[in-house]
């Protein structure tokens, strides 16, 4: 058998630090595809980078010999995800449509040539049923006699990838925890999983990505947007705050419990996952900007997000929800100005109540306790920090 080939759509930092490290090293054949045409002549001009993990055992990966492609190379990238074994989508979720469309091209170009092998397409997005999404919007690209093929051949299995990697100074050294953790779902493949060291196919992705969603993204939402009312810059600088590590704590603790209630995680396996995340957090080493962790305010605030998700879980089983309840009131009360998603959240809050505010922005009203808790919370918040 020949050395298996990845087409990885993004370039950055949780493509390139993340996707592509695990791939390097399990032998794969890289091929980089990205937009950003300063990216794709850096990368192809020094023929490398390196990743510097940071953690229990620290150390340096120089990733060299994989192929770089701009998206407007179209015969060149329609002739790698024609011959590939698997793509992945590192885009963030914005640029989701338009990668679709350039892995379509890919599609009908690989079933022109009668490339019948299963095929595997990951959209390792920070985002629920991440490759579902990608699939319906790649399905919306393809002409009508290329559907049979897509559904026979090429499987969309939904992820959940976690690694802090902040973003580089220099495109060549990439800053990266040691921690990853990334999962896709076995039932949605095509053929057998493809095997790739550090990717782990399990049977029930849901359960896997909400705990990774529920307290991993839910303990960073919290440090950040308190983080941003605190005036602090970076999430480990904000993390050492003992009034914001307390607050994360809480939140992550009653996210925890919901989940092991739901899935049915043992508790001491859930508390050593929220352990775990605050002992990360507070690494200087990795200095992950706040700025970047609040950003699209409003979609963290959907009803299966990181924090009005897991508070109906625990409105759901009759837990304790104030910490959830404070964290949501902290999203409220952020203002950064010039950003359209946190202007439009001011504009709302400021024309009805907060709870009302969240009904208007993604449709949810939390339940009567809820709903209480969320709006006391933000009259001491707005007192504390106005």
């Amino acid at each position: 058998m020949g050395v298996d080939k990845l087409i990885l759509f993004g370039a950055g930092m949780t493509g390139r630090g993340q996707v592509a490290q695990l791939a390097y090293e399990d032998g794969w054949q890289i091929t980089l595809v990205d937009k950003n045409r300063e990216l794709v002549d850096t990368l192809r001009e020094a023929g490398r980078y390196t990743i510097r993990l940071l953690g229990s055992r620290s150390r340096d990966i120089a990733i060299h010999g994989f192929h770089t492609l701009h998206t407007d190379e179209i015969e060149a990238v329609n002739r790698a995800v024609s011959g590939a074994d698997m793509v992945v989508t590192s885009v963030l979720e914005p640029n989701l449509p338009e990668a679709a469309q350039v892995i379509a091209g890919g599609l009908v170009a690989r079933f022109q040539a009668g490339n019948d092998t299963p095929l595997t397409v990951i959209a390792a997005e920070n985002m629920s049923h991440s490759s579902t999404v990608l699939k319906q919007y790649v399905r919306s690209h393809l002409p009508a006699d290329c559907l049979e093929a897509l559904e026979a051949n090429v499987g969309f299995p939904d992820s959940m990838i976690a690694r802090v990697v902040p973003v580089a100074e220099d495109p060549l050294l990439i800053m990266a925890e040691e921690y990853s953790e990334w999962t896709a779902d076995a039932n949605a493949v095509r053929g057998e999983p493809p095997h790739l060291t550090g990717l782990e196919w399990v049977s029930d992705q849901t359960a896997r990505l909400q705990r990774k969603l529920y307290i991993h993204n839910t303990g960073h939402a919290v440090c950040g947007y308190l983080g941003w009312l605190k005036g602090y810059r970076y999430i480990h600088e904000a993390a050492q705050d003992e009034e914001i590590m307390a607050r994360i704590s809480e939140a992550i603790s009653e996210s925890g419990e919901a989940i092991a209630r739901k899935h049915g995680f043992g508790r001491e396996e859930v508390r050593a996952y929220e352990d775990n995340l605050k002992e990360r957090l507070i690494i200087a080493e990795l200095p992950d900007e706040i700025r970047r962790v609040i950003r699209q305010p409003i979609r963290k605030l959907g009803p299966e997000e990181r924090l009005l998700g897991p508070l109906a879980l625990c409105e759901k089983y009759g837990l304790p929800c104030s910490g959830l309840c404070y964290a949501i009131a902290a999203v409220l009360a952020c203002r950064m100005p010039g950003d359209a998603q946190f202007d439009r959240i001011r504009a709302t809050v400021d024309w009805l109540e907060p709870v009302a505010a969240l009904q208007v922005l993604d449709g949810h009203r939390p339940g009567p306790r809820a709903s209480e808790n969320i709006a006391r919370a933000y009259q001491e918040i707005i007192a504390q920090y106005a």
